[in-house]
């Protein structure tokens, strides 16, 4: 041990900070200071005290923190100091860091005196400024303040009305939280512009409600999560990568494995959007020159506003829409624009099939999958063949195709090779259970629907596209697949 201070020993003096830096180095938006590690207890006493007589309002790491420093540990500096000495001489290190672990400010002795002199000297340049408070207001604060008008913690069922009247995002909701690496909180998760503050509502030890439990934020995917976690302590800070599944489900790392899992909005409970936003989309197809449109039943249903937006005249333009007719049990429906900037449509160039298609006829999928989040606006077209005549469980109204389907697809309807219309895309296998199984709802079921429509229409029975290559005939098509818009 001795070797080892006095290999110490050799540092020369050490000045890390001038005086002048210090003082412009805002220490006064610090309201706290609090002293953590030091080699001796004694000079965790010398420390608090000469802080203390230099104006420094100075707390020791194991006393009983004020409450507005329980709930943001941003308000503190963190003190701790290392002092060796050898039989001749002593050498003093004093470290002043933000709650986040960042440096920021530090100074050192080391000569043949005491520790205690060593000690006093390593923080005379900090001792040499008076230290003058001005409060600032960090993140956490300011999000706290803007939302404790509205909404009252210690009340879940506050909350609960909350998420019930402005919808959620992802994984917002109320969530609870067990695991080896932390103890049991259930935690109110919200989005604040582009990151969600998890609050809690039920906790242990120093927790109460409303303190600021963890900040998220989502990757490029929403799948993937980071994470600033506060320690039971309330003072120490991790971060971590987790996993989202389904928006339900949140695993991560701490000191041991973490669980979130979601317990509020039920799934079953329709998610009304936020205001001014859509809560998802869906796809369709024009049936008709004055502007009737087939989509998926599960797309529009309990919808308040329907949007459409198609390409009119080399441009896209968005109408208001209403439902006209439904089939909830062969998951199909029929809406209408009712705009007064709608003038109607020429005549539409593709051909309304009846009958049924052969296995292994060539087909395209049409539509807007994840329209409104990962994959834009842009319309996409999957292809593939006929697999089956029948869909899930045999079930005869539908096809089962090979063209993908992923969520947003709902509603965009299905071609063959030669512009003909076959059905509705409705819904697909994951591929965790097989590969490349979608279905579709036959042209048959979308006719038998069309007839029970309260006013007549002409269905397209053009075969200009016959003649078309590919390319052109997908131009055309996509003409008449709408997005469609709901909340």
């Amino acid at each position: 041990m001795k070797k080892l201070l006095l290999l110490l020993l050799v540092f020369p003096l050490i000045g890390f900070c001038q005086s002048k830096s210090f003082k412009n180095s805002g220490i006064d938006n610090y309201k706290y200071f609090v002293v953590e590690t030091t080699s001796f207890k004694s000079s965790r006493k010398i420390i608090i005290k000469e802080l203390k007589k230099s104006g420094y309002n100075v707390l020791d790491v194991n006393a009983k923190y004020p409450k507005d420093l329980e709930q943001n540990p941003d308000l503190a500096l963190y003190i701790s100091s290392v002092e060796l000495c050898d039989y001749s001489s002593c050498e003093a290190n004093f470290y002043l860091n933000t709650f986040d672990g960042v440096s920021f400010y530090k100074n050192g002795w080391q000569g043949s005196l005491s520790i205690q002199i060593a000690l006093k000297r390593a923080m005379r340049q900090m001792l040499s400024y008076r230290h003058n408070y001005k409060p600032r207001t960090t993140s956490s604060q300011i999000i706290e303040n803007e939302l404790s008008a509205e909404l009252n913690f210690s009340s879940e069922k506050s909350i609960r009305d909350y998420f019930d009247e402005n919808g959620t995002d992802l994984f917002e909701g109320i969530w609870e939280c067990t695991g080896t690496g932390t103890s049991n909180y259930k935690l109110a998760i919200i989005k604040k512009d582009y990151k969600f503050i998890g609050y809690i509502l039920e906790g242990t030890g120093r927790w109460e409600p409303g303190d600021v439990k963890a900040i998220f934020e989502t990757a490029a995917s929403d799948e993937i999560v980071t994470i600033n976690w506060t320690m039971g302590d309330k003072r120490t800070k991790k971060k971590a990568v987790g996993s989202v599944k389904n928006n339900a489900l949140i695993e991560f790392e701490l000191s041991g494995n973490v669980i979130l899992y979601k317990v509020y909005p039920k799934f079953s409970k329709k998610r009304r959007a936020k205001t001014g936003e859509w809560a998802g989309n869906g796809s369709g197809v024009i049936i008709s020159k004055s502007g009737y449109i087939v989509t998926n039943h599960h797309v529009i249903e309990d919808a308040d506003d329907i949007e459409v937006e198609f390409i009119v005249d080399g441009e896209v333009q968005k109408f208001n829409a209403e439902i006209v007719q439904s089939d909830k049990v062969n998951d199909l429906a029929i809406i209408k624009i009712f705009d007064m900037n709608f003038d109607g449509l020429d005549n539409l160039p593709y051909n309304f099939k009846t009958r049924s298609s052969d296995v292994g006829t060539k087909v395209y999928a049409y539509g807007y999958p994840m329209a409104l989040s990962l994959m834009g606006k842009e319309i996409k077209i999957t292809d593939g063949i006929i697999s089956s005549k029948s869909g899930f469980d045999g079930d005869i109204t539908t096809y089962q195709i090979t063209a993908p389907i992923q969520g947003g697809n709902s509603g965009g309807p299905l071609f063959d090779n030669k512009g003909n219309f076959l059905g509705i895309n409705s819904s697909g296998l994951s591929k965790d259970i097989a590969d490349n199984v979608g279905y579709t709802i036959k042209s048959s079921y979308v006719l038998n629907l069309i007839d029970v429509l309260p006013k007549s229409i002409d269905l397209p029975s053009s075969t200009k596209l016959q003649s078309l290559p590919l390319t052109e005939q997908i131009k055309e098509i996509s003409k008449y697949v709408v997005l469609i818009k709901v909340k």
